[in-house]
């Protein structure tokens, strides 16, 4: 699903965007270009916030990964900070010209092999099948504008081999 998005910003020289959860709100962010990398297992972007004092800390990083199936990249990584009970994993689509769209999915069970976003079992509530979910509807979820299909598979944007094809 996504929750985020980030854009070149010509006034400020740099890639700034935004990312909302239900819980989490971050509505300016900063994806610095790492550009010192001393080896290519370094992150290829970093990403920043400014904390209440008006610091700019660094909450999260990006790398690039391949698609399991073609040679078309995308970015990989975490945002994070001690105050989090866990990471939240992300996924971005796109390039630096025309902006990046910022993914999330649920881990699901053959992710667990190290899969997913981030390799690791996730953890929250699976919502059971014909519980009405938000609204009453059946199936559980939200009505109208998901990106995802009825198994969590990625449905937007014409792309719905994702699942399969992306390989965090």
């Amino acid at each position: 699903m996504k929750i985020g998005s980030f854009k070149f910003d010509e006034r400020i020289n740099d890639i700034v965007g935004k990312i909302a959860t239900r819980e989490l709100h971050f509505p300016y962010l900063i994806m610095r270009k790492v550009t010192d990398r001393q080896s290519d297992a370094a992150p290829l972007y970093e990403i920043f916030e400014t904390n209440r004092a008006g610091d700019e800390i660094q909450i999260g990083a990006v790398w690039e990964r391949k698609m399991n199936r073609s040679e078309e990249t995308f970015l990989s990584g975490m945002i994070d900070d001690p105050s989090f009970r866990e990471p939240l994993a992300i996924a971005l689509f796109g390039d630096e010209r025309n902006g990046f769209d910022v993914q999330w999915r649920r881990e699901r069970d053959r992710d667990a092999q190290g899969g997913g976003f981030g390799g690791r079992s996730g953890g929250g509530q699976r919502q059971s099948a014909g519980a009405g979910g938000f609204g009453g509807r059946q199936g559980g979820g939200f009505a109208g504008g998901s990106t995802a299909g009825a198994g969590g598979e990625y449905t937007g944007g014409g792309r719905n081999d994702l699942d399969d094809e992306v390989p965090f």
